[in-house]
């Protein structure tokens, strides 16, 4: 594998695991339909990415396979997830688990952040016009995705710190 296909591996890596992230937070954050839904939009998102990534590797000459994942283990997992995210509900240890959880996606949502510039770079250096496209629209999103991070984390610092319950 060459340099680059070392970086579409690393990338590819970052996106497939910042999706099960996003799905475990929505999990966990059942009972936050503002938590719960958007992480399974991103989780689906950060799926697309990967998919793309794989396509751009083969064309670079990289060979990336997709995620191995148990459906059975998969279904258990968020069904345990979802039923300790109800008996949570809203106590004060909820939100601190929420803040928790929305720093953890932040630190990921950037690792793949930085991943995606260094594809960019490359993609810029071979003159890969098409490479450079997929890039910025992927990385775009990619962005989106960390706004949407620190705003929740805007929002819900003050709820779970000050607030008494």
């Amino acid at each position: 594998m060459n340099k680059t296909g070392l970086l579409l591996r690393d990338l590819h890596h970052a996106e497939t695991e910042l999706a099960g992230a996003y799905r475990a937070v929505a999990e966990r954050q059942a009972a936050d339909p503002g938590t719960h839904y958007p992480c399974h939009t991103l989780a689906d998102q950060c799926d697309q990415h990967a998919g793309h990534l794989r396509t751009c590797a083969a064309q670079l000459g990289t060979d990336l396979h997709p995620p191995q994942r148990s459906e059975a283990l998969s279904t258990a997992r968020e069904t345990l997830r979802r039923k300790a995210s109800a008996a949570l509900g809203d106590r004060p240890t909820a939100a601190l688990l929420l803040l928790h959880d929305l720093r953890e996606l932040y630190v990921q949502a950037e690792t793949a952040n930085i991943h995606w510039i260094m594809l960019g770079q490359v993609a810029q250096a071979l003159r890969n016009h098409d490479l450079l496209a997929k890039v910025s629209t992927l990385h775009g999103e990619n962005l989106t995705q960390t706004k949407w991070i620190k705003t929740r984390i805007k929002e819900a610092t003050p709820q779970a710190l000050l607030v008494t319950g």
